[in-house]
């Protein structure tokens, strides 16, 4: 560092010394751009960015390199504007290993943007090295504040999370694990995603994860608010940031839930609010180690256990009758619920021929004699795609009784137990992708999806259900199409009036042919490519930009592909 850089760094923090008083009284976040930068060098970013698996290290040069030129240009960015909502990032500490905790602190202490608050309670630690960092320089900062639980009793993640919740002066809550790390402009990120929308109540990004050996892979990038997607599981937790008086209102975290107190929050969030925001960027790295449940899941069973208990008490919040186990088949903190089944008579039946040609679907589906019965859920399926057994079609159609939800579509297999649909993405110009379609029934796939209930934008035109007042309120199909683009299309018009959609695997199917094949036609792909340009262009909002379109697999895009 030159003479003059420290003379600019010494000047900067005389001003916030003698600014200090001025902020801790008024809790005036603006002044903390006074503060000196604790700034990175270039070894630790590289290292910070690597990876173990070769495809994420090339996403990871091409959309997410922070080198020190980046952090500084982004760090004048913060400085200059406005600093935004408050925010305050909440860190129970319980034994930390030392080497990891300091990792926690510099991934902090090193954010772009110089407008946060940083609560950390340590709760009962025993652990020597741990209380050797709290009492460390490593915390010397003004914008970092230590609390204790007391006593010398651990009273859980719950309680001390609460207790730097009630300390907390921001109005938003970051929640981050004293061994995980943030990107270092996460704070930034929210920052401003906050201040461009500021009636959010809760912001949550995509995520990686840090590997033994401390290298970044296993990467999640999730979908939009997708408030169905949570009965199968806590598919957004970390990172996460709530408005603080939403968080007070329901009582703060429950004890009884500790292990999955994250799901449990956001499960009596989403009750009080839909004002949710992704910001489709890796944003958090969370640490495996060998007491980790990102490693090992059996470490925590207890967790798991809690995630049953949170499912079942929304359920019963929620007023939803409903049967609530772990997943066995699935790696742990995957949920199944079952729903009452719909009796027959209230389900109106639309059978297609087998061999229905491309230009006939819409007049078959509204020239049906059975579309005119008044029944409150009309099924949509070829005579071909057969039900597994008695159940599968109410199955299917149970999760229609669900709030808002006004389509639903099954999982359909051909002779050989491989996916024939499990789920569709729409990309921009209309093409469908199937994802995993010819791989086997076992395969799970990226975040499950094959096998989870979960929000989607396109349902299978062969095997969908869908709400009766849904269809008469937007007037069925329409007559600019022939084909199956006609489903696809009322599908986005029931989304874009407040509608949901669901994928259901549990409703299974099984066809010998590809029920898809020629019933998609090229002209028709162009009208409804013109009637939803700008949504298509936005990107299907259940995947993720950072994945790619050209690949039905959830690989990650990378350059070159447009």
């Amino acid at each position: 560092m030159s003479f003059s850089q420290t003379l600019r760094r010494a000047g900067r923090y005389l001003a916030f010394l003698l600014l200090r008083p001025c902020f801790l009284s008024t809790n005036r976040w603006h002044w903390l751009r006074f503060y000196p930068a604790v700034v990175p060098d270039e070894e630790l970013l590289e290292h910070w960015a690597r990876s173990e698996w070769p495809d994420y290290q090339t996403w990871i040069d091409q959309n997410d390199r922070m080198d020190r030129q980046r952090w500084l240009q982004l760090h004048r960015k913060a400085r200059a504007n406005p600093p935004g909502p408050a925010i305050t990032i909440v860190t129970p500490v319980f034994n930390t290993p030392a080497r990891v905790f300091e990792e926690c602190i510099l991934s902090v202490r090193m954010q772009t943007s110089p407008y946060w608050e940083w609560i950390l309670v340590d709760d009962a630690s025993q652990k020597p090295e741990t209380q050797r960092v709290l009492s460390s320089s490593w915390c010397r900062d003004p914008r970092i504040r230590l609390f204790t639980t007391g006593g010398t009793c651990p009273r859980g993640i719950s309680a001390a999370t609460n207790l730097g919740i009630d300390q907390a002066r921001g109005d938003f809550i970051v929640f981050l694990d004293h061994d995980d790390r943030l990107a270092l402009d996460a704070i930034q990120a929210l920052a401003e995603t906050l201040s461009a929308e500021p009636e959010l109540d809760i912001v949550y990004s995509d995520r990686d994860m840090l590997s033994p050996a401390n290298l970044r892979y296993m990467h999640l990038m999730k979908p939009d608010w997708s408030p169905e997607t949570l009965l199968s599981g806590n598919y957004i937790f970390h990172l996460m940031c709530y408005r603080k008086c939403l968080i007070r209102q329901l009582g703060g975290l429950r004890s009884e839930c500790d292990g999955s107190q994250d799901y449990d929050l956001i499960l009596r969030c989403i009750e009080r609010t839909t004002r949710v925001r992704h910001i489709p960027k890796v944003l958090y790295h969370w640490r495996q180690h060998s007491a980790s449940v990102a490693l090992d899941d059996s470490t925590k069973t207890y967790a798991f256990e809690a995630g049953v208990r949170a499912l079942e008490d929304a359920l019963r919040r929620r007023g939803i009758r409903g049967e609530v186990s772990e997943r066995q088949d699935l790696w742990r903190g995957h949920y199944q619920v079952r729903l009452p089944r719909p009796r027959e008579d209230t389900i109106t039946r639309i059978l297609l021929p087998r061999d229905l040609s491309g230009d006939r679907y819409v007049s078959r589906v509204v020239g049906d004699p059975e579309n005119g019965a008044n029944r409150p859920y009309l099924l949509i399926r070829r005579e071909d795609v057969e039900p597994l057994d008695s159940e599968t079609e109410q199955e299917l159609v149970s999760w229609l009784a669900l709030k808002d939800i006004g389509v639903v579509t099954g999982r359909t297999l051909d002779g050989e137990s491989r996916n024939l649909y499990a789920g569709g993405i729409l990309g921009r110009e209309g093409g469908i992708l199937r994802p995993y379609h010819g791989f086997s029934a076992d395969e799970a796939g990226y975040m499950a999806v094959t096998t989870i209930v979960r929000n989607l934008c396109a349902p299978d035109p062969f095997c969908v259900a869908i709400r009766r007042e849904v269809w008469q309120s937007l007037g069925g199909l329409s007559s600019r199409y022939q084909g199956a683009y006609g489903l696809l299309d009322f599908a986005l018009k029931a989304v874009a009036s407040g509608w949901r959609i669901l994928y259901v695997p549990s409703a299974v199917f099984q066809c010998r042919t590809d029920t898809w094949a020629g019933q998609f036609m090229d002209q028709e792909r162009v009208t409804f490519e013109n009637r939803w340009r700008e949504w298509l262009r936005q990107g299907d909002p259940t995947y993720n930009p950072n994945l790619s379109l050209y690949s039905d697999r959830y690989e990650l895009a990378l350059d070159g592909e447009d």
